[in-house]
C-alpha cells in the first residue's frame, strides 16, 4: 500500500518538476512608484536576472557592488533587476541607497515581497536567471565574491 502511494505520489508531483518554472505575475513598483508588472520584464529578445536585496543585507550590497565593478568589462549591456524586500518601515532607506548607487540594474521595490514569496525565496541574495521568454534557467542562493561571475555568465550564456 505505501509503495503504491508513492508512485502516484511520484506520478502527480514528477510532472510539475519538469515543467519550466516561469516568472510569477506579480505587480512591483519603480523608484517613483509607478506600478511595474513582471510580465513587462520579459522581451522575447533577451534574457534577464532578478536578485533580491535589502538595505540591510550586507552580502547583498556586496554582490550588487562586486557587478558594478565588473560591468564596464561586459560586451554589451545585461539585463538586471535588483528586487528589494525592504518592507514600508524601512524602504525609504532602500530608495536612498539605491538612488546613488551606480548599480547596472534597474532597481524595483517589493515591498510586500509578493515576487519574494512566489518565487520560494527564503534568504537573500538570491539570484535567479530568466531566458528571452520568462522561463527559470538558473537560481543561486547567497553570495562570496565570485558568485557574480556565474550570473553573468548565465546572462551571456544564454543571449
Amino acid at each position: 500500500m505505501k509503495r503504491t502511494l508513492l508512485i502516484l505520489f511520484l506520478l502527480a508531483v514528477l510532472p510539475l518538476g519538469l515543467r519550466a518554472q516561469k516568472i510569477p505575475a506579480v505587480n512591483l513598483h519603480d523608484k517613483d512608484g509607478k506600478v511595474v508588472a513582471t510580465a513587462s520584464l520579459i522581451d522575447g529578445k533577451q534574457p534577464f536576472a532578478i536578485t533580491f536585496w535589502a538595505s540591510w543585507c550586507k552580502f547583498c550590497i556586496e554582490e550588487l557592488e562586486a557587478l558594478t565593478d565588473q560591468a564596464p568589462d561586459w560586451e554589451r549591456p545585461l539585463r538586471i533587476y535588483a528586487i528589494c524586500v525592504d518592507d514600508s518601515r524601512s524602504v525609504s532607506r532602500a530608495r536612498a541607497m539605491a538612488s546613488g548607487s551606480g548599480w547596472p540594474a534597474t532597481i524595483l521595490y517589493d515591498s510586500n515581497s509578493e515576487l519574494a514569496r512566489a518565487l520560494g525565496v527564503s534568504s537573500i541574495p538570491h539570484v535567479f536567471v530568466f531566458d528571452k521568454n520568462g522561463n527559470l534557467s538558473y537560481s543561486h542562493m547567497g553570495y562570496i565574491p565570485g558568485d557574480e561571475d556565474s550570473l553573468v555568465e548565465k546572462l551571456q550564456g544564454l543571449q
